[in-house]
């Protein structure tokens, strides 16, 4: 009769050498990682409460990590940042009808914290004709052009503000008709 028995020598932490564990100690510590998975099942997932240590431990404050589908919310005391990725984005619907977007486009991400909005788009076309596109549209529709600039045939900028309100929007072209259009959005304090 062969036997099966869970493993009573494992290799310790920092020096190497095997060490010998009683088979109640194998057997308690199974116990505690089968305890930790049910109550990781209930409330928050693994990941919001792996993440929420890793940004406390790295910002110093406590944070509080809330996922729903797509989107990340990060919370402190100080306020509140939701990021958001993925292929079923949709523009919030908030989202000001006087600012400039292409006629067809996908939402890639989006980031919200502190009255700021950081938007990533994809689309086609050539970047030359989406500058000049968003340069008359944002006028169009009152927005004061305050910087333009083209750092090539691919890659150009744009700025922008209304009342109190500034709009970045930068295109970044591929060469071979995809175009990532950037809007980082702020309302001024």
């Amino acid at each position: 009769m062969t036997r099966h028995a869970c493993p009573t020598r494992i290799a310790s932490a920092g020096h190497g050498r095997p060490v010998d564990r009683p088979r109640a100690a194998l057997l308690r510590d199974l116990a505690v990682l089968a305890a930790v998975a049910v109550l990781a099942a209930c409330g928050k997932s693994a990941e919001e409460r792996i993440a929420e240590t890793a940004i406390s431990a790295a910002s110093g404050k406590k944070v509080e990590v809330e996922r729903d589908g797509e989107q990340v919310t990060l919370k402190t005391e100080e306020g509140e940042m939701k990021i958001a990725g993925g292929e079923s984005l949709r523009l919030p619907d908030d989202f000001p009808d006087d600012v400039y977007l292409p006629r067809d486009y996908q939402v890639r991400s989006m980031l919200e914290v502190s009255g700021t909005r950081v938007l990533s788009l994809s689309t086609e076309g050539r970047t030359t004709e989406l500058f000049a596109e968003a340069r008359d549209a944002m006028q169009a529709s009152g927005w004061k052009q305050t910087m333009a600039m083209q750092h090539d045939a691919e890659n150009a900028m744009l700025a922008f503000e209304k009342d109190a309100r500034n709009t970045v929007v930068s295109i970044n072209g591929d060469g071979k008709g995809q175009v990532q259009i950037g809007l980082q959005l702020r309302e001024r304090q």
